[in-house]
């Protein structure tokens, strides 16, 4: 790096100090202008023209689905006017102040779309030009973009879009209004030691594929979508398995929707660890990072008022977590026996399980309070008593009582996140809370990199006695680098670190999309220091690396 970078660099970190000052004395930045334009195919394009050059944040919602802009120390224009034409995705926009001088515009699409933010651009020149580019993975059913017909939308009314489906004598059969889409992928995961047990291996090659059905009628107010999940692997029987992971009816109506079906549900803020995420079972198998989830059939309801959302939650049926078969890596020592699960109670007790949130956004902040009762989804283990048998760890699922509290702060290139739990039902009463700062520096250097930087703490009242408590006293450090390219390359690094017995874990992830339809994901984590009494000890020769190249259709 040059002199005159790393001068630079030390220049940014001193002006953030200063920046909070700098702004009680400075004249709000103007939003002169705005268009929106939906009618390219698969393509959402917004631009803004600014008085003066300030921070924004982009970021895509669901529930309902939504695009929400901030832009730091800025009001409308005078005479600002916001742009009338045939929307043909939106619904509605909304513009209003967060804090005393920051400016929140939220657009409101119609259900069933997926939204990808592609990339951000200003005009390097002036800074007061900006340019959004959303591309949707997923359209709305009947509802196709075509030039030579461009439907109208009233925002107020969904019926309109349909009158004006048929002005265009647009006719279309229940299988031409299907949409499919999904993504068909291969991986190579390769481990760089030698393996601890004679009946693994050093690389496993395996495929998945995941499509997605989707449909929807009644105006938009009812839709089905069916996602199923297959992967074979190669030498872990386990890890070919098949899984539900949507199978849902939705209604909506203005301030309620109803859910019925499998579905996945995710609640959480923090980064390395989700506390409050509960509702669905991990599946285990796919990554040891706790992100992939099974498919929880559910009766959801959620109401929607101006005070919050309400979901609540039947949850019929338990599913067993996954782990990796006597040949997969990575599994702990000794072999985890699934077949032999034990679980506290029987029949509807068993099966049975009610979850309530309320969640609500409150200018900058977002709030989430949940409770949960049910069979956890996190097992403890005990050991075989059997002299004939080989020793296993016998999955054991208890009834608890989990009450959840996720709390994010949105401020400038700023986010603090905080999740706190509680649980009863397994042992003691015990408290585990993730608490983080996320700060990014946008643009810098004027090289369209944004750079954030990610620290959390982990903390949980259980103890480092107990193997169910892996993160008692443990802390995250991170790097996320957003490159703002039309590949939407991103890389995420970072070291998670026991402070107590000095174990390590080391992360890298990477993304990127090669051409329109193909994706590439690389993965590799190493593990160190972990003592013998630690859960991490089975892991200490499964460093490895995770290549995966995916179709999207």
């Amino acid at each position: 790096m040059k002199l005159r970078d790393k001068l630079k660099l030390r220049v940014v970190s001193l002006l953030g100090l200063l920046m909070m000052s700098a702004y009680l004395y400075a004249q709000p930045t103007q939003l002169l202008s705005m268009n929106y334009d939906d009618t390219k195919n698969k393509q959402i394009q917004i631009s803004y023209l600014l008085s003066t050059s300030t921070q924004f944040n982009a970021s895509i919602e669901t529930h309902p689905n939504r695009l929400v802009v901030d832009f730091s120390d800025s009001v409308l224009a005078g005479n600002f006017s916001f742009p009338f034409s045939d929307y043909l995705l939106l619904e509605k926009i909304h513009c209003f102040l967060i804090g005393k001088n920051d400016l929140r515009m939220v657009f409101y699409f119609q259900p069933g779309l997926d939204l990808v933010i592609q990339n951000v651009k200003k005009d390097i020149s002036d800074e007061i030009h900006l340019l959004l580019n959303i591309s949707l993975n997923q359209e709305p059913s009947g509802f196709k973009q075509d030039d030579s017909v461009k439907l109208s939308r009233d925002s107020n009314s969904t019926a309109k879009s349909n009158l004006d489906v048929e002005s265009a004598n647009i006719t279309k059969s229940f299988l031409s209004d299907l949409e499919l889409t999904g993504k068909i992928s291969i991986e190579d995961l390769g481990f760089i030691h030698n393996k601890l047990d004679s009946r693994q291996h050093n690389n496993y090659i395996s495929g998945a594929i995941e499509p997605e059905i989707y449909y929807q009628w009644d105006n938009g107010k009812q839709s089905f979508t069916f996602v199923p999940f297959f992967r074979y692997s190669q030498h872990d029987s386990r890890r070919t398995h098949f899984d539900i992971r949507e199978l849902t009816w939705l209604l909506a109506e203005d301030d309620w929707e109803l859910r019925v079906g499998f579905r996945k549900v995710f609640w959480g803020v923090a980064e390395g660890l989700h506390l409050v995420d509960i509702i669905n079972q991990t599946d285990l198998v796919e990554n040891n990072d706790t992100e992939d989830k099974l498919g929880q059939p559910m009766i959801n309801l959620a109401l929607i008022r101006k005070w919050g959302t309400v979901d609540l939650f039947i949850l019929p049926g338990f599913r067993d977590r996954t782990f990796a078969g006597v040949e997969g890596r990575l599994r702990t020592f000794p072999e985890v026996d699934i077949s032999n699960a034990i679980y506290q109670k029987h029949g509807i007790e068993k099966h049975l399980g009610f979850a309530i949130r309320w969640s609500h956004a409150i200018g900058a902040w977002d709030i989430g309070v949940s409770h949960f009762y049910g069979m956890g989804r996190e097992p403890t283990f005990k050991l075989n008593n059997s002299s004939n048998q080989p020793i296993k760890l016998i999955p054991f699922y208890q009834l608890i009582n989990q009450t959840g509290i996720d709390i994010q702060l949105t401020y400038e290139e700023w986010i603090l996140k905080h999740e706190a739990i509680i649980r009863s039902g397994q042992g003691k009463t015990f408290y585990a809370s993730t608490s983080g700062v996320e700060y990014t520096l946008f643009d810098l250097f004027s090289s369209g990199l944004d750079l954030g930087g990610i620290v959390e703490y982990m903390y949980d009242t259980r103890g480092i006695n107990n193997v169910s408590a892996p993160f008692q006293d443990d802390i995250l450090v991170a790097l996320r680098f957003g490159f703002n390219d039309i590949q939407s390359t991103e890389i995420l690094a970072g070291v998670l670190f026991d402070r107590t017995n000095n174990t390590k874990f080391y992360n890298i992830e990477a993304s990127r999309r090669l051409g329109d339809s193909f994706t590439i994901d690389v993965e590799m984590r190493l593990f160190s220091g972990a003592p013998a009494t630690d859960p991490a000890y089975s892991f200490r020769e499964d460093d490895h690396f995770r290549v995966e190249l995916g179709y999207h259709f």
